[in-house]
């Protein structure tokens, strides 16, 4: 920042004003008989003045007035904190476009009553709570790579249809549960990533409670990440019910999804191809998705690319005729080296008490689903590869043709 910006500043413009005014002007020196003499010890002492005169305009140049200064949270964020009571969502969607701002939100409850509004750059971080590895118990308890947040700063929607709506590249939120958010329609849920850019990234995030879904649009990276519930108004159920919902390849990892009333994840309406996911596409790995009313992972409609690997399938489809992989009328699909059938786990409840649960096989035993609707207006069921998984005694539905099974262990039949 140049000097004369540094006005704003209040008192600064006076104090170095005044600071050279006593250097310059300093205690007169009076006339002697010897005139030369006198002007020579003036010319020396002006020189002196001078002398400590540059390095105090230096001093004043390089001193960043307070309101400029980037405030640093007690917990380790640099950026603009938000502390409790504060109007998160007024102060985000004031902060001005152009510039890239951390907001750093410290722990507590937080009322969302308009769409907090993140633009290019931008961060969200809460102050960091504990992680919960999620755990398959067979009957001794094992790490699975799915992780379980459980974060401190907590975003609550009083009647809007979003908390948080993604505009721009670079946006990333970490550190948040995400509850409340009332909409319905298009672009609802508890955030909004339509207009985000590939780079996004969600992280650390419980996701949970909300009408229609957690996340709308979906774009970039979700990772480290808990939903549930958040398809509570029936009619949300078949249009965008679900944990997260994209119409572009995203990548899903390391996630817990259960519980949700419609699906788990989901890509739909040609699930278009971006470049920024790579040869995977639509890639859901290493997570555990369990207990949804529809299909657990589903790919709709799309001549894109995913790839499901290293999952936990259980007990998915149990309102709707799904599965624990669903594949409708899609094509370059993998589903590779995932485990499906009864299971039990152990981790942290909504209520934040621990819990084991066993969950029972996916809805009439069908691990994998690849069909074709048959639909002239969609898109064919093609070049779908079925290997290396451990189906329990669960049916894949139905290999030959578009649908390649090869090496899967265990499979059931009707």
């Amino acid at each position: 920042m140049g000097l004369f910006q540094r006005e704003r500043w209040p008192g600064y413009r006076k104090g170095y004003q005044h600071a050279i005014g006593v250097i310059l002007q300093g205690p007169k020196i009076p006339l002697g008989k010897d005139l030369s003499q006198s002007f020579r010890t003036r010319g020396l002492v002006l020189k002196g003045r001078l002398i400590l005169l540059v390095p105090l305009l230096a001093l004043f140049a390089c001193v960043e007035p307070t309101e400029d200064r980037a405030e640093a949270a007690t917990w380790g964020c640099t950026g603009k904190d938000i502390k409790l009571g504060n109007d998160i969502d007024n102060i985000i969607n004031n902060d001005p476009s152009g510039t890239p701002t951390t907001f750093c939100v410290d722990a507590g409850t937080y009322q969302i009553s308009a769409p907090a509004i993140l633009k290019a750059g931008d961060k969200l971080i809460g102050q960091p709570g504990t992680t919960n590895p999620v755990q398959k118990c067979t009957p001794s308890c094992v790490n699975t790579n799915a992780t379980q947040p459980i974060p401190v700063v907590k975003l609550v929607g009083s009647g809007t249809d979003n908390l948080l709506r993604a505009r721009g590249t670079s946006i990333f939120i970490s550190w948040v549960d995400l509850s409340g958010a009332s909409g319905t329609g298009t672009g609802s849920g508890a955030i909004t990533a339509g207009s985000a850019g590939s780079d996004f990234v969600v992280e650390f995030a419980r996701i949970h409670d909300n009408a229609s879904l957690g996340i709308s649009n979906m774009k970039g990276t979700v990772r480290d990440s808990e939903f549930f519930r958040n398809s509570l108004k029936q009619s949300s159920l078949g249009f965008n019910g679900s944990a997260i919902k994209g119409i572009t390849e995203y990548e899903a990892a390391r996630v817990f999804v259960h519980d949700e009333q419609g699906n788990g994840l989901w890509c739909d309406v040609g699930c278009s191809d971006d470049p920024a996911r790579g040869t995977k596409g639509y890639y859901v790995h290493d997570s555990v998705v369990v207990n949804n009313g529809r299909g657990g992972i589903r790919y709709e409609n799309s001549m894109s690319t995913a790839w499901f690997e290293n999952n936990e399938l259980h007990g998915n489809g149990r309102t709707e005729r799904r599965g624990g992989v669903d594949i409708r009328d899609s094509q370059h699909a993998t589903v590779k080296s995932n485990v499906f059938g009864g299971a039990t786990f152990s981790f942290i409840s909504p209520e934040n008490k621990a819990v084991t649960v066993t969950y029972p096989q996916n809805g009439e035993r069908i691990g994998i689903r690849a069909t074709d609707s048959g639909r002239s207006d969609r898109v064919d069921l093609k070049e779908v590869v079925v290997r290396d998984n451990l189906m329990n005694n669960e049916r894949i539905v139905t290999c030959g043709g578009p649908v390649a099974c090869i090496n899967n262990s265990g499979v059931g039949s009707r």
